[in-house]
């Protein structure tokens, strides 16, 4: 029969080092409000989950962590002889919103068309998640989605991009580049195949590049020119 403790604020005041979005880097957090909820299933093993409302101390963005820790998960430590002498039961944490402690949301996404902006978001949504083959899929449909808005939409992908060029939305340089991103998401589309966090940071980079190239550099030069 499994039994439970609960604890209301245990942990409240307590400080964390943990990635923030906002900040785009690690910040103390310090804990609000908590519920510690100590188990014991009788069977396996026994452990302990802190539920927690964190604020980030530089730009006072609220989170939530989970702070989970149990009898079956350890390491130990041992002397100079190899004999072990104490059991560590490290702490696994999981933080919600997910953490993207490197990549912004791209600057000037109010000047993305609304159909664009949808997509980006939602790939980058997935980003954070961590839900690889998604991604790949997603960076795919963001690049369809600019080629739908340049009307750009004669046969498969390859041609779409082309035709960017053609319509002078693209150099070629950038269409060759563009390309790279098509097999990524082929792979992750038909092949059930995702990407790798190298591949997918050169592809967000690339269509982070597109977007501002075909959007928000042209529609802040607009409107430097009408000041």
């Amino acid at each position: 029969i499994m039994s439970k403790n609960i604890k209301l604020n245990g942990s409240n005041g307590f400080n964390y080092l943990v990635s923030c979005n906002v900040c785009s880097v690690k910040t103390n957090h310090y804990v609000l409000n908590s519920v510690g909820v100590s188990w014991d299933d009788g069977v396996c093993g026994s452990g302990h989950d802190e539920y927690e409302i964190i604020k980030c101390a530089g730009c006072d963005n609220i989170s939530f962590r989970i702070g989970s820790t149990n009898d079956e998960d350890y390491y130990e430590l041992n002397d100079e002889f190899g004999d072990p002498v104490d059991r560590i039961f490290p702490e696994r944490e999981r933080v919600y919103p997910k953490r993207l402690p490197i990549r912004k949301f791209i600057k000037g996404a109010d000047c993305l068309p609304a159909k664009v902006l949808v997509m980006y978001r939602e790939t980058y949504i997935a980003l954070a998640a961590e839900l690889k083959l998604l991604v790949g899929i997603g960076i795919r449909a963001l690049v369809e989605a600019v080629c739908l808005e340049e009307q750009s939409t004669r046969g498969d992908l390859k041609m779409k991009i082309d035709d960017l060029v053609v319509k002078n939305v693209l150099t070629k340089g950038n269409a060759d580049i563009l390309h790279k991103t098509r097999f990524l998401g082929n792979s992750a589309a038909h092949e059930i195949e995702p990407p790798s966090d190298a591949e997918i940071d050169v592809a967000f980079d690339i269509v982070e590049n597109l977007l501002e190239t075909v959007y928000i550099v042209p529609t802040k030069a607009e409107l430097l020119k009408s000041k």
